[in-house]
């Protein structure tokens, strides 16, 4: 299997230089700029229908349904970037034949992630949530877990192809059908948990569909053998799964915790400065769209040394762009959500510094996928998540949301110092 595995690693391929990446990441954050605007709004609308409780029930509801996806991915994705990008150039029929396995395993454990989702409802939320009244709305979510990995597939060949721009036309048409959605059950009164969460199943359906226009005809015939590639997806995948597995569950754990521990009106108001905190992660996204596929294209010391100074250089740039939220988020919180959500801004802070931790070291872990090391990167996910659940419980029933939002902070901080190092290393090993 490893003399396989080579070869869909072994040639080296031309990556793109630094100024390709700098201009497909203004593709993706402009085209994005208007989803924004419009998730900005739209979110307001939403959380000031509901109110402190039914964010945090929608909130909480979400965070079981994003951790249950990972049921649907294990890693899959990666591999089949990888694999794609890599063989797309000189060997295009096992690129096709990779995105027809990818296809079929895809929907099929999305399917069975759904299917779980909504038998295993009633026993999750009577175990962990007896007082949320959470029940249906996660029988409900648990459609959103099909439609949204058939989304993820086409996003993933897109990556793989670098068709940068078509992602973000891809964005922008998914951000315009959710606010049209939510603005019309705004006009008819209709907003509640139940309402946007038929959005959240019906949006991806709608777009995956749209989305098949940008995907050549090879990628999109369904021909034996279908599952030819999975040995090899599976082997180079496995740990990576596992960091799925891992860095899905400390990502969900805060408001998971939180709704174990404090009441949906405390979930609600952390789940607004989450939310605000999130809009930026069309920055972050554009940046390691464009990153995975790059870095994996380089294979010697050299070229990665050049990847991750040219990757410094882009964050730290995009960095500077964030940094006056730290003096004015506080008072945009207040003045989109209301005052009901006031209590939100305690958690802004350290979540802000969280997420610039990650914009500036996650594109980084990605030589390791180059170097052909997920396993460290499982590693450190299964020991992050122990830091994260550990300091959660630390810190949660000590200082509620803000305790929730330190204990990201500090996840992200040692992973920023394991990240380094372990970089470091691979850099002195060979390939």
């Amino acid at each position: 299997m490893e003399l396989r595995l080579r070869t869909y690693l072994r040639e080296p391929r031309a990556w793109l230089p630094a100024r390709f990446q700098a201009r497909s990441v203004a593709v993706l954050v402009l085209g994005n700029l208007f989803k924004i605007a419009l998730g900005i709004a739209t979110s307001a609308i939403a959380f000031r229908a509901l109110g402190p409780v039914g964010a945090g029930q929608f909130a909480l509801t979400l965070g079981i349904i994003g951790l249950l996806s990972i049921i649907g991915e294990f890693g899959l994705r990666d591999a089949a970037v990888t694999f794609i990008a890599r063989a797309l150039p000189t060997d295009p029929e096992r690129a096709h034949a990779v995105s027809r396995t990818f296809f079929v395993v895809k929907v099929a454990l999305a399917a069975f992630a759904g299917a779980f989702t909504f038998l295993a409802a009633g026993w999750i939320a009577a175990t962990f949530y007896p007082d949320a009244n959470i029940t249906a709305l996660i029988r409900l979510g648990a459609f959103s877990l099909l439609t949204g990995g058939l989304l993820g597939f086409s996003l993933a060949l897109l990556e793989a192809k670098q068709s940068f721009a078509s992602i973000s036309i891809l964005s922008i048409v998914q951000g315009v059908m959710r606010a049209l959605l939510i603005l019309a059950l705004f006009a008819v009164q209709e907003i509640n948990p139940f309402t946007l969460f038929i959005i959240e199943a019906l949006v991806p359906l709608l777009v995956f569909m749209y989305s098949l226009r940008f995907i050549p005809k090879p990628f999109l015939r369904l021909r034996a053998p279908y599952l030819e590639h999975l040995p090899a997806m599976f082997h180079f995948a496995k740990w990576i799964g596992v960091a799925a597995f891992a860095s899905t569950i400390y990502l969900k754990l805060d408001v998971l915790l939180l709704g174990y521990f404090l009441a949906p009106a405390q979930v609600g108001l952390y789940a607004v400065a989450l939310a605000f905190v999130s809009r930026l992660d069309v920055l972050k996204s554009a940046v390691l769209t464009t990153s995975f596929p790059d870095a994996t294209r380089r294979t010697t010391t050299a070229e990665l040394k050049s990847y991750i100074r040219q990757s410094l250089r882009l964050t730290a740039l995009a960095s500077l762009i964030v940094v006056p939220l730290f003096f004015i988020g506080g008072a945009i919180i207040e003045w989109i959500y209301g005052a009901a959500f006031a209590g939100a801004v305690s958690a802004f802070v350290p979540l802000l510094l969280a997420y610039l931790l990650g914009l500036n070291v996650e594109p980084i872990a990605y030589v390791l996928y180059s170097r052909n090391r997920p396993q460290w990167i499982a590693r450190m996910d299964i020991g992050l998540l122990a830091v994260n659940f550990c300091m959660n419980l630390i810190l949660i029933p000590a200082l509620g949301i803000a305790g929730a939002a330190y204990s990201l902070l500090i996840t992200r901080c040692v992973g920023a110092i394991v990240t380094v190092g372990l970089v470091r290393r691979a850099l002195r090993s060979s390939t």
